[in-house]
């Protein structure tokens, strides 16, 4: 039986929200505690793990989701899916983990800080072989994974409040990262093995390796564009530079969370949809999603670009103040990821078209790459140059991701039509609502909750005018779940 979309939609969202109040809460300490240098060191192990995490997982997440989300309904095949797939991942884990270390151990013995933290963080490839998030989000465990993670989150976050307090705490503090990751793993491991049992009859494994191989560039995107502009920046530039970019990364992707929880909840539904040829119900839902996600995402990424220096500020403090630049195009990049999102994942994807998207990320990878080098020849690598660069390679793969959507899939669908790309348009009332708030308020707090509170009341006093439809169905649903309308 399908579990309620809108209560999975309310439990992503209460997690998605609290995955942003507790970073903003948090973030600020640890930036403040550990400065740009050990921040940049931080972002540095990340992102070479998230490397040989491509490998280690193997597009588990996205391809496990959709193939459990279309046997879902049959206890045996789901059984028989599950334990194929783990067993796999079970074996590139352990492959990939002991490579890394080797790795880490030949080529940074003579570099302290780099190879403690990446060996140190190179723990969670390990904790990565309980990773089965897939299997609840395809379930729509969504109550579980809501209540699981906050807890864990709640502890985690209390112990850097109280443990984490200047540089000779950066240690403890990765111990903590990878401890807790760790943790929300094996409680999630646990919580499937009491619903799902292994059933070693008819195992698969020969094909799912060619699917899931192009879903491991498909789904790790960010490698061939943010995590190699960090690498290099952290070769050529240095770790301040990378903690930066860093930085900004990190508070874009706190605020793109909220922004994913549309893409994320739906994403089992519309599977099961076309796993079942339920074609029509699909192409409703998946225009509905896209006037959603693009009520919110427009006004949140242009905020972003608005509230830029006094955001940085707040988070990082006024060491970080040459952050500003990088997150002003992690703005505008926060928006293409966006639509690039909706293409790839909800149309592309999960019309088996994988194989096709693969080459499209390829190219804006080499793209950015020789982009990225071109800059390095000309003396004008820097943080905000390598994300620029990374922006333009993402627009170039949605022009010919879009293409793909309308020449190959034919799928009667207009993503820029007017009735979509409207919240853009209303959104730039933004811009010089911001201007007259820093023009008469001075006060980095005071401009950031003025901007907030104006723009919000802006965009919302738009909708209501112009009586938008996908507006008044969400506040009517939401009164509803309040017990306030019938």
């Amino acid at each position: 039986m399908a579990k309620s979309m809108s209560k999975n939609a309310i439990f992503k969202a209460i997690l998605n929200l609290f995955n942003i109040i507790l970073p903003i809460l948090v973030g600020p300490i640890l930036t403040r505690a550990l400065g740009p240098n050990l921040y940049g060191y931080m972002g540095y192990g990340e992102s070479l793990t998230a490397y040989f995490l491509i490998f280690a997982s193997f597009g588990i997440y996205q391809y496990g989701l959709r193939e459990i989300s279309r046997v879902r309904d049959d206890k045996k095949k789901l059984k028989q899916t599950f334990t194929s797939l783990f067993l796999f991942t079970v074996a590139t884990n352990i492959i990939v983990s002991t490579v890394y270390m080797i790795f880490v151990a030949t080529v940074y013995k003579n570099e302290p800080y780099y190879f403690y933290t990446c060996m140190i963080l190179g723990f969670n490839l390990v904790s990565n072989l309980f990773y089965v998030e897939w299997v609840n989000e395809a379930l729509e465990n969504y109550d579980f994974i809501a209540i699981k993670t906050m807890i864990v989150r709640i502890i985690y976050s209390v112990l850097i409040v109280l443990f984490v307090r200047n540089e000779q705490n950066f240690w403890f503090y990765l111990y903590i990262v990878v401890f807790f990751n760790f943790l929300n793993n094996i409680l999630s491991f646990i919580y499937i093995k009491r619903r799902i049992k292994f059933d070693f009859k008819n195992l698969h494994f020969r094909r799912h390796i060619k699917p899931m191989f192009f879903v491991v560039i498909l789904s790790n995107t960010n490698v061939l564009y943010t995590q190699l502009d960090k690498i290099m920046i952290g070769n050529y530039i240095g770790a301040i530079d990378v903690g930066y970019y860093y930085t900004a990364q990190k508070i874009m992707t706190i605020i793109n969370t909220l922004m994913l929880t549309v893409i994320q909840v739906t994403m089992p539904r519309l599977s099961n949809y076309l796993g079942n040829d339920s074609k029509e119900e699909y192409m409703v839902l998946l225009k509905r999603i896209i006037k959603i996600y693009f009520m919110f995402l427009f006004p949140a990424s242009l905020g972003l670009l608005c509230l830029s220096k006094e955001i940085i500020l707040i988070y990082g403090g006024a060491k970080f103040i040459e952050a500003v630049p990088v997150m002003i195009v992690f703005s505008i990049y926060m928006l293409t990821i966006g639509v690039e999102g909706i293409i790839a994942n909800q149309m592309i994807y999960l019309h088996g078209k994988e194989k096709d998207d693969v080459i499209l990320i390829l190219i804006g990878g080499i793209l950015n790459l020789i982009f990225n080098i071109a800059l390095l020849l000309t003396g004008k690598f820097n943080a905000t140059t390598a994300m620029e660069t990374t922006l333009i390679a993402n627009l170039i793969v949605i022009v010919l991701e879009y293409r793909l959507v309308k020449k190959v899939l034919k799928l009667d669908i207009n993503l820029f039509s007017f009735q979509n790309i409207k919240y853009f348009y209303y959104s730039l009332l933004f811009i010089p609502i911001t201007f007259l708030v820093k023009y008469f308020v001075n006060s980095t707090l005071l401009v950031t909750l003025s901007v907030v509170f104006l723009c919000g009341i802006a965009y919302v006093g738009i909708l209501a005018i112009t009586k938008d439809k996908v507006f008044f169905e969400l506040f009517n649903t939401f009164l509803v779940k309040l017990k306030l309308k019938r």
